[in-house]
């Protein structure tokens, strides 16, 4: 077996919520990509070395969900997470998808759901 450290490709999903977010990530699922939704943006760098470590080398392209679900504090620092894992010497691309307000304003309506970042009933 190779001691070579595999070159891996990592995407990043953001954007606003009813983007279509998911949709992306099974659309890179179908691609070959090991994918993770809604993952905390803090874990990021956890995740990439872990993923690098694996004995097999299973997966070459993975892709990541993050929304604003991660909290203040570690979008504040995306940046400074970011950079941490180019450190990984890996290709790292980000995706932000949007949508116009009317079109959010229809998903949110026809899937009944609540939107992930209301709580306590505050619209």
């Amino acid at each position: 077996m190779s001691n070579k450290r595999k070159e891996l490709r990592l995407i990043i999903v953001s954007g606003l919520s009813g983007s279509g977010k998911s949709v992306a990530l099974h659309t890179l699922e179908d691609e070959g990509f090991y994918c993770v939704d809604n993952l905390p943006l803090s874990l990021l760098p956890d995740f990439t070395q872990r993923m690098l470590d694996q004995q097999i080398n299973i997966y070459h392209s993975i892709a990541v969900g993050i929304d604003a679900r991660s909290g203040p504090r570690d979008l504040r620092e995306f940046d400074n997470i970011i950079a941490e894992v180019r450190r990984f010497d890996i290709k790292v691309d980000i995706i932000f998808l949007k949508a116009e307000l009317d079109t959010l304003f229809k998903r949110f309506s026809e899937t009944r759901r609540k939107h992930p970042l209301t709580q306590r009933g505050i619209p």
